[in-house]
């Protein structure tokens, strides 16, 4: 459970594990390398080509879960508010340079990196997040899961980016849960009960 900067959170903080771990001099990345979120428009052809480093593309969200199921939220305060909205993030990950050889060193330890990235804690997140309060619990988390596509789906990203896609690895967090900060109604407490004894029965 968690606001609803959740999606740019997740994506922020896995920028900034890579960016910390990242091994510049060995993939020759130079001082300053990209660690951006993107979007596939910022990608296209027609544009000046993107500076070498790892650029994070939110390219899909669905409804994950059945979130009609989940039950009401309780608020470390006690008080109900409407479940939670359950979504599952889409992410592309592309390694970019300049030239071929540089790239795919960068794709093989990207790879590796986010494969034996553990899943993300609540601290972590909150801790790579930029500026703002606290997003997500201490004791939440949220794992990263590679997702390949099939290959009509990696076609037709490759057909929306056209020159500027560069080989790359689709990941999925799963069952992101935002709060929704709307009450959820709840009748009065049950105080007593009543017994009727033998009240005559209706209609006879």
């Amino acid at each position: 459970m968690a606001r609803y900067t959740a999606i740019r959170a997740v994506g922020e903080s896995v920028l900034e594990l890579m960016r910390e771990a990242c091994p510049a001099d060995e993939l020759q990345l130079g001082p300053a390398p990209a660690f951006e979120l993107a979007s596939l428009g910022s990608l296209t052809e027609g544009q000046s080509p993107p500076a070498d480093g790892f650029y994070l593309i939110l390219w899909r969200v669905g409804i994950g879960g059945s979130p009609r199921n989940l039950p009401p939220r309780r608020a470390r305060d006690g008080q109900l508010y409407k479940p939670s909205l359950p979504v599952d993030l889409y992410f592309l990950l592309l390694p970019v340079a300049s030239r071929p050889d540089k790239q795919t060193q960068m794709l093989g330890w990207a790879l590796t990196f986010l494969h034996q990235l553990p899943a993300l804690s609540g601290e972590v997140i909150n801790r790579y997040t930029k500026g703002g309060p606290s997003i997500f619990r201490p004791e939440e988390s949220v794992e990263l899961i590679a997702d390949p596509l099939s290959t009509v789906d990696y076609l037709s990203l490759w057909d929306r980016v056209k020159s500027g896609f560069q080989a790359g690895m689709t990941y999925v967090a799963r069952m992101v849960l935002l709060d929704i900060e709307q009450v959820e109604p709840t009748g009065a407490p049950v105080t007593e009960r009543r017994f009727v004894v033998g009240a005559p029965a209706q209609g006879l």
